[in-house]
């Protein structure tokens, strides 16, 4: 089945509309991942393999982000192969490690691409216990890492699954050029039964950080998504203001995709963001202040 964007990210006449077909034949879609995050433990760290992460292109290198609250965390880094190219912050949901990320991740570090890709307390061999804000500051300080790495370039995230809650957290940071999410719930507490869904209010709520965004969002959601239903991104569009376009994902397309059939598709979302914001007098789509 086609994979096809068909949509006008935010601003005025000067955006061109993405028009994009990948194969989807062949994907891997991971049913066996689709868990209501209410009916098991949220957080599912994995131990790391005894064996390295074998790489299909060019290796990463091990890098080190400190949090805000002394933690030192582990993650990968592609380095852009362009003295000034612009770096992926890559930002995994709720189960794994930093291996398991950087081996998703791979696919955007393609044609010399950077990519960074962050890791979260409790999760491989990091210390700590993950929680919610301790998931917000381990995604700040892979942010800060990014620009100490590259000073120049701009920073884009990607957030997947629970990783959409961390980059859209961090998507209001000033220097973040623009955010792309796949199957991104609008709210924690939408999952929670009835009964219990006050405990929930103010937990993960993507609804509430959206509105804070001033970049472009591109919110990548299957239509047939059977975790997330495909109307939390028509409410977080609706909540964006604007500055957020929804890019349906067709076909057989769950709530796990394998990233190698839509990462030329997000790196060209990207490319136009970057382009809309340097060109003089363009409209970025941001709401009024």
């Amino acid at each position: 089945m086609p994979f096809r964007l068909r949509s006008r990210l935010p601003g005025a006449a000067a955006l061109c509309r993405i028009l994009v077909t990948s194969t989807l034949v062949g994907a891997a879609i991971n049913l066996g991942g689709c868990v209501n995050p209410v009916s098991s433990k949220l957080y599912q760290p994995k131990p790391l393999a005894a064996a390295s992460p074998t790489w299909a292109g060019r290796a990463p290198t091990g890098v080190s982000a400190k949090t805000a609250d002394g933690g030192e965390l582990t993650g990968w880094f592609w380095a852009p192969e362009q003295p000034h190219g612009d770096i992926l912050l890559f930002l995994r949901g709720r189960a794994g490690n930093r291996n398991i990320a950087a081996k998703q991740a791979e696919p955007f570090a393609a044609g010399g691409r950077g990519v960074l890709v962050a890791s979260y307390r409790g999760y491989g061999d990091n210390p700590g216990k993950p929680d919610e804000n301790g998931l917000y500051r381990d995604g700040a300080a892979f942010a800060d890492l990014a620009r100490a790495l590259r000073p120049t370039g701009r920073l884009y995230l990607f957030g997947d699954g629970l990783g959409a809650a961390v980059a859209l957290r961090l998507a209001s940071r000033a220097d973040v050029s623009g955010t792309a999410t796949l199957g991104a719930f609008d709210r924690f507490s939408s999952f929670a039964p009835a009964i219990t869904r006050g405990v929930y209010t103010d937990a993960f709520d993507n609804v509430a950080a959206i509105a804070r965004v001033k970049s472009p969002v591109l919110i990548m959601h299957g239509r047939k998504d059977q975790v997330v239903p495909f109307a939390a991104a028509e409410t977080l569009k609706r909540a964006a203001g604007g500055t957020a376009v929804v890019a349906p994902i067709a076909g057989e397309a769950y709530h796990s995709v394998d990233l190698r059939y839509i990462a030329s598709t997000v790196w060209q979302a990207f490319d136009q963001m970057g382009t809309m914001a340097a060109s003089p007098g363009a409209d970025n789509g941001s709401a009024p202040e």
